[in-house]
């Protein structure tokens, strides 16, 4: 199942702590790290805690991050919009940290089917001041494990908070998976709040008061961010005259699709993003460049739609599936025609 892959997949690239609060539908993450912790599958995995809120998950978090050990934690939109202000702070404290979002309908308490209604807000408004996040979407169950260990890699590499942008259908469906490639991340901490008893004492701060002092430091993080590289998935793009964009679990409904509008003789490919922050907007410019027709496909009233219409450049069609709605792949072939 995808929570006990996720979980799998953290204990084994060397996860040391997690603080969770139990919200559906992502409790099942953090039930299946209990029981790893228990088992004591990792030696590194010296810390199980259930927090009294999101809020203290947050905080507890960042102060595993900031003396540099790999450190996580698992919730739904409800719980991430509590999370908010300490990731500002993580932001441009240089904390690296890594945050499961399961998204599930809202706003409001919504319901716990899947949606992915969460997009503007992890890529666009993730906290206050200009904070950022690195935020990665897996497609199928192998591709969430494979990016636990990723997240974990860019987050001390970048030194920044990455979500991995999930839903329930990836949570709870099953799939065959290959474990034997994941290994153990290996991380520079040197930079870490130790103490003294650990070297050099590093500041971790997120307060600037001089104005000249700020600037310096939110022009590195800028420039941080630029170094940052998007990545995206083509599946029968090059010659595709229905370019369909998705991610996720509807990327996968849209190479159904695709597969199917072939076979009708209608020549269709899906673009996915795999970083939806960094947007792979340059990516999706080439993907584009001999379509006529794009369609943006969506588990919300349409959000990343936006992203694509910006560097394509032109009007984007929207299927969009909300409510916690599965989505059809009848329904989007009859889009097409």
């Amino acid at each position: 199942m995808g929570a006990e892959a996720i979980a799998e997949a953290a204990v084994d690239a060397g996860l040391e702590a997690y603080f969770g609060y139990p919200i559906t539908p992502s409790s099942e993450i953090m039930e299946n790290l209990a029981l790893l912790y228990a088992s004591h599958r990792n030696d590194k995995f010296k810390v199980y805690f259930q927090s009294a809120s999101e809020v203290e998950s947050i905080n507890l978090l960042m102060g595993a991050g900031a003396a540099g050990h790999i450190a996580m934690t698992a919730t739904s939109g409800p719980g991430l919009s509590l999370m908010a202000e300490g990731i500002s702070y993580a932001y441009t404290s240089e904390i690296p940290l890594v945050i499961v979002n399961v998204n599930r309908g809202g706003p409001g308490l919504g319901n716990v089917a899947p949606e992915q209604s969460d997009y503007l807000f992890v890529t666009k408004s993730l906290g206050h001041g200009g904070s950022k996040a690195i935020v990665l979407a897996p497609s199928s169950i192998q591709e969430a494990m494979n990016q636990v260990r990723m997240a974990f890699e860019l987050s001390f590499k970048f030194r920044i908070p990455v979500i991995i942008l999930t839903d329930a259908i990836i949570i709870h469906m099953l799939e065959s998976v290959d474990q034997d490639h994941l290994l153990p991340v290996s991380v520079d901490s040197g930079w870490s709040a130790r103490g003294r008893s650990g070297g050099e004492r590093h500041l971790i701060n997120s307060i600037y008061l001089e104005p000249d002092e700020f600037r310096k430091i939110k022009v590195k993080l800028e420039e941080k961010w630029k170094a940052i590289e998007p990545l995206s998935d083509c599946f029968m793009c090059d010659d595709a005259e229905t370019l369909f964009v998705a991610y996720g679990i509807s990327a996968r409904i849209a190479m159904e699709a695709a597969t199917e509008l072939r076979e009708r003789g209608i020549r269709a490919g899906v673009f996915r993003p795999i970083t939806l922050n960094p947007f792979p907007g340059k990516m999706l410019m080439d993907a584009a460049r001999n379509s006529s027709r794009i369609i943006a496909i969506e588990m919300n009233e349409g959000q990343m739609v936006h992203d694509v219409q910006y560097w394509v450049r032109r009007d984007v069609e929207l299927v969009p599936f909300i409510g916690g709605i599965y989505p059809d792949t009848e329904e989007v072939i009859e889009k097409c025609k």
